[in-house]
């Protein structure tokens, strides 16, 4: 179920009814559960006990993490969320991608290897909410916040339909204390939320998907022509997939507003950056903060001198790129990203 799709106007109009003639705060967070977990089953329902299981698990993880008395108990729970969920995500999103790579480097040093490919389809939003859930027992496992007793908190944190296929990736540490109190439907911006998304309606449907029919013309023919024709669908694709997925997050945000909950922003302008380094802290900010701040930051970040810091961002744009998608097209991209923000970063030092 998408947000520009006629039966999710009619879907939310039916649960924010619901929702707001509910008076308790947690009869509220039940009609949000059951809410999320519809949304979520209207595309495969047969795919919602993945996130009912990371939901648990992570649940349960937190508790533990948080009275274990031995700080190797401590990791061990954490471990256990990460094998889970990232080992949930390997096999639905990459396994077949390494498992094709691998046989083909064999192949390429003469020796012929046969592979196995799984025949599963890419549950939706999985990429999401392994990244939301994992804060949750990271940001626990730090203690920058307590581990939750409710496990129907952590279930909506997880699942908060919102945001749940496409961002943005909210944090345990944002999202979790919004739900200790009742919202107040006086104290929804119901006009800003209105306008936003209405904005984000037009960016997805007015222009990228416009957009869409032409640039993949020329992209899948790209012989058929001339430069000025293909620089103009470089140029759209920017436009396109800017367009989709802000709008995409613009209508996240006021979904979420007009449910009385704030979400973080997204993008902020991020074609008027002027650095490459800007442009992460303006694009898609919630992964580019995310991954700076449990990969890049745990890998060591910029604190164990300069080569360990172009390796650090390498490898954490590596793995963005992966996070994208399961393909080399995007282990390239990636690689791009990690060495532009490395050449940026040495063009300071220098001018300095």
């Amino acid at each position: 179920m998408l947000f520009v799709e006629p039966r999710f106007f009619i879907f939310f109009l039916i649960v924010v009814t619901i929702y707001w003639n509910c008076k308790s705060n947690q009869s509220r967070k039940l009609i949000l559960l059951a809410a999320s977990y519809a949304f979520y089953a209207a595309w495969d329902y047969r795919f919602l006990s993945l996130i009912v299981v990371s939901t648990i698990v992570d649940y349960i993880a937190a508790r533990r993490i948080e009275k274990a008395a031995v700080p190797r108990h401590r990791t061990h729970w954490l471990i256990l969320s990460l094998v889970v969920n990232l080992g949930t995500l390997f096999i639905f999103k990459y396994f077949n991608f390494f498992s094709q790579s691998f046989a083909d480097l064999m192949n390429y040093f003469g020796i012929d290897v046969g592979y196995n490919t799984l025949n599963i389809i890419l549950p939706v939003g999985i990429s999401f909410y392994t990244f939301q859930t994992l804060s949750y027992t990271i940001d626990v496992y730090r203690k920058h916040i307590k581990a939750r007793s409710s496990v129907l908190d952590v279930a909506v944190f997880v699942a908060f339909f919102p945001q749940l296929v496409a961002g943005p990736i909210v944090r345990a540490i944002e999202f979790l204390p919004q739900l200790d109190t009742v919202r107040y439907f006086s104290k929804v911006p119901l006009k800003a939320c209105m306008a936003l998304f209405l904005i984000g309606y037009i960016k997805k449907t007015g222009i990228s998907d416009n957009i869409a029919p032409y640039v993949d013309m020329v992209f899948q023919n790209p012989q058929l022509y001339d430069a000025a024709a293909i620089y103009s669908a470089v140029l759209l694709y920017a436009t396109q997939i800017y367009c989709d997925f802000s709008g995409y997050s613009d209508m996240a945000i006021a979904i979420a507003g007009l449910l009385g909950y704030r979400l973080p922003l997204n993008f902020a302008a991020p074609y008027f950056a002027h650095s490459l380094s800007e442009f992460w802290r303006r694009w898609h900010i919630s992964l580019s903060s995310w991954l700076r701040d449990y990969l890049y930051i745990s890998l060591g970040g910029n604190r164990y001198g300069e080569l360990k810091t172009y390796r650090n961002l390498m490898l954490t744009m590596l793995l963005g790129g992966l996070w994208h998608g399961a393909s080399w097209n995007f282990v390239i991209w990636g690689a791009l990203h990690g060495s532009g923000l490395s050449i940026h970063r040495l063009s300071q030092k220098i001018r300095i």
